[in-house]
């Protein structure tokens, strides 16, 4: 139970790399605001996505469940508005619950042959289409438990919702400026990579911290909150806007985790996507390209990150020059990370090296949390929602359940757990391993992962091939363990591991309620 009843903020940011920050040990980025948060509380060295894409992601942090239990197995799939979230149980218990930014737990599409006019506008909210032809003004209210909502869809190039309206407002054809033809300077053919020349006062990471810090102002005390400030970057389009388009020289950007050879030991479509392309979730086109052209990308990443961060320090400041600061539990995490180049693999698909499944996960609470602990205990987004909820002494939505228990022994009705004792110094570890997984249904496959403190196992469900590494003799993935004779008896283990631990995380809700 928590000392006190805390506010929250809770920082997301759209496929950003656990290193791709300073306080992770990245000796180019610059992140002075996310490693202020690492430094007055907690950072997780081995937290994971449990679904490495963006929909099933955000839709686990909001619902506590697993892409098995909320049924959002990939992207392009509604999240079920039924569904309890942390928003309904902090409401109810008396939290002002806001959300900013990205949300994407809707399309941001129509379905294929679907007109605006034909679509339901509470089913396509978060859709592009729906917004640009004029049918929706704002986000319905509440929303997944969001009291009220200031919108951000899209990314790069293409922006939509309340953020959009702003900019009209403000700047009538400014958002032009966002596009590759009318880049500060000629794009170099560099994968989805160029220097907007939309100004940062008009950039959405800045429209977004503006709102951030708009809500702290209005906040009395007495009635706590939970602000949700989600930031679309850096997610590609590779696009920064100065200065941070030329803060990182491309010659000094490190290269990523790949040798020669590499793909012809892993499952054949890392090889097929790598050198032909193909629709997947989160990529079409190949993703071998000159070396220049990947430290371009990565250099214009780190300067996304950079702005991210700066904007971010504005909501910090503005929260650690009020009294609400010592009552605030600050969150930073990401939805899922990117390849950037890694194994020869560019931003996301059907994926679970460590590149693109390890996240960014900070935690703040000034006088309650230690300071500056770096911990390797594994975590992942599954966690996220129980450990809001126990922090805040607010208990897990269950929907409908008896007076009394029908069965006492059954499980808790998340799989997540609390991080909070290991946030307060109370415990070394809360999980033995972790479980990550999406249907790639462009492909027709199944992954499943089990991550443990040494190894890592990936199944293709019906395939002969899948994935074994062992992290600690390597840590960068480059040697794939599945067919090695010397491995079989460790890879029958791990996948005996696995089998219970998708029984032990498949969905627990709804209750029994009787006997029969």
């Amino acid at each position: 139970m928590a000392q006190r009843r805390p506010n929250f903020i809770c920082f997301i940011t759209d496929q950003q790399r656990a290193d791709h920050m300073g306080c992770a040990g990245n000796p180019v980025i610059r992140t002075p605001n996310l490693d202020r948060i690492a430094r007055g509380g907690v950072r997780f060295e081995r937290a994971y996505c449990n679904n490495p894409l963006c929909m099933p992601s955000r839709a686990t942090l909001f619902t506590g469940r697993t892409a098995r239990g909320h049924r959002v197995r990939s992207n392009g799939i509604p999240l079920e508005a039924g569904l309890p979230t942390i928003g309904d149980a902090l409401t109810d218990a008396g939290y002002r619950t806001h959300g900013i930014g990205k949300i994407h737990l809707r399309t941001f599409s129509l379905p294929s042959g679907l007109r605006p006019e034909q679509a339901d506008p509470v089913a396509f909210c978060e859709s592009r289409d729906m917004w640009r032809s004029g049918r929706l003004a704002a986000l319905p209210r509440p929303y997944y438990g969001l009291q009220t909502v200031e919108f951000c869809g899209g990314h790069g190039v293409d922006y939509w919702g309340d953020y959009r309206r702003w900019v009209d407002e403000a700047a009538p054809g400014a958002m032009e400026l966002t596009r590759p033809e009318k880049a500060r300077v000629p794009p170099t053919g560099a994968d989805q990579s160029w220097k907007s020349a939309l100004p940062e006062e008009l950039h959405p990471s800045k429209w977004i911290a503006d709102r951030a810090v708009a809500f702290l102002e209005e906040q009395q005390a007495g009635r706590p909150f939970f602000l949700w400030v989600s930031f679309p970057d850096p997610h590609h389009p590779f696009c920064p806007v100065a200065p941070y388009d030329e803060m990182y020289p491309p010659k000094d950007v490190p290269m990523p985790a790949r040798r020669e050879g590499e793909l012809d030991h892993l499952p054949p479509h890392f090889k097929r996507i790598a050198e032909h392309g193909g629709l997947v979730s989160g990529r079409r086109a190949p993703t071998l390209m000159p070396d220049e052209h990947l430290r371009e990308i990565i250099a214009h990443t780190y300067g996304m990150v950079s702005c991210v961060d700066a904007h971010l320090g504005r909501v910090l400041d503005a929260l650690d020059a009020s009294p609400l600061a010592g009552d605030t539990v600050v969150a930073f995490m990401a939805d899922h990370a990117d390849l950037m180049g890694d194994h020869w693999l560019l931003n996301k698909g059907p994926f679970h090296l460590d590149g693109m499944v390890k996240v960014p996960f900070l935690w703040r609470w000034p006088g309650v949390f230690p300071e500056g602990v770096e911990t390797a205990a594994l975590g992942s987004l599954l966690d996220f929602a129980p450990t809001i909820l126990d922090l805040a002494g607010v208990p897990v939505p269950e929907g409908p359940v008896p007076a009394r228990p029908e069965a006492p022994q059954m499980l808790p009705a998340w799989a997540g757990v609390s991080l909070a004792p290991l946030l307060r110094g109370e415990a070394d570890r809360v999980h033995e391993s972790v479980v990550i997984e999406n249907d790639e249904d462009y492909l027709g496959q199944r992954l499943r992962t089990l991550v443990t403190e040494r190894h890592k196992l990936t199944l293709y469900a019906g395939q002969p091939y899948g994935e074994l590494f062992d992290l600690e003799a390597d840590p960068q993935e480059l040697v794939n363990l599945w067919d090695d004779p010397a491995s079989a008896s460790l890879r029958a283990d791990l996948t005996a591991q696995l089998a219970h631990q998708l029984a032990l995380t498949d969905d627990r809700l709804p209750r029994r309620l009787t006997h029969a």
